[in-house]
This record gives structure tokens, sequence and C-alpha cells, in this order.
């Protein structure tokens, strides 16, 4: 009986879900964001003329409708700053940012490079 325990508790977690791997999306241009940045849809190109430089970082502003986890229905844009040390550099050159339901900032790609 103790034996068929630790089976029994792995069938349990296979069974739930529980070793199930997490998926994220690709861009546009095909790389993949990485699975601390995004889920399904959190990540997604932002027009350059959405992005600003200051000389501590970035400004991007997502306006309702540009990005899937800002819809359309927002009734305003969102303002995120993102400081030069958050910034990774973007595997494609193109501006990426990856946001929560709630606008918060998970990941940032800058098309220079950033740091």
């Amino acid at each position: 009986m103790k034996a068929a325990l630790p089976a029994l508790a792995l069938l349990a977690l296979a069974l739930c879900g529980a070793g199930a791997p997490a998926h994220a999306h690709s861009a546009m241009s095909g790389w993949t964001y990485p699975i601390e940045c995004c889920a399904m849809n959190d990540c997604a190109e932002v027009a350059p003329d959405a992005v600003q430089e200051t000389p501590a970082g970035y400004i991007v502003t997502v306006r309702p409708g540009t990005h899937p986890m800002w819809r359309a229905d927002r009734p305003a844009p969102i303002v995120v700053r993102i400081p030069y040390r958050q910034a990774k550099p973007s595997p494609d050159g193109r501006w990426h940012v990856c946001l929560n339901g709630q606008g918060d900032l998970l990941c940032f790609f800058a098309a220079h490079g950033g740091s």
C-alpha cells in the first residue's frame, strides 16, 4: 500500500494539469516571447510612434484597441514608463510590450536593444 501512494500522488497531479507546460506565443515576425513575459496574448508589437525615448528610459503610450490586453472598449490610453534597465533587446528590431489585464508592464522589447 505504501508503494502505491507516491504513484497515486503523481497521477493526481497529472490529472489536475500541474505538470502541463505553459505556452507563450510568437511575435508576428516569428520569434517567441519568453514565458516570463507572456501567456497567450499579453505581448504585442507597438508602433514606433507609440514609443518615446527619454534620458531615463522609454515612455510607451498604448491606445485602446492597439494591444490585445488594452482593447478598444478601454476609456483611455495607458502610459507605461520603462527604465532602461528593464528594457530587453528586441530580436526583430521592432518595439514590443507585454501587459497584463490591468495594464501592468510584464516585459518591454526595445528596437534599439535596450540594456
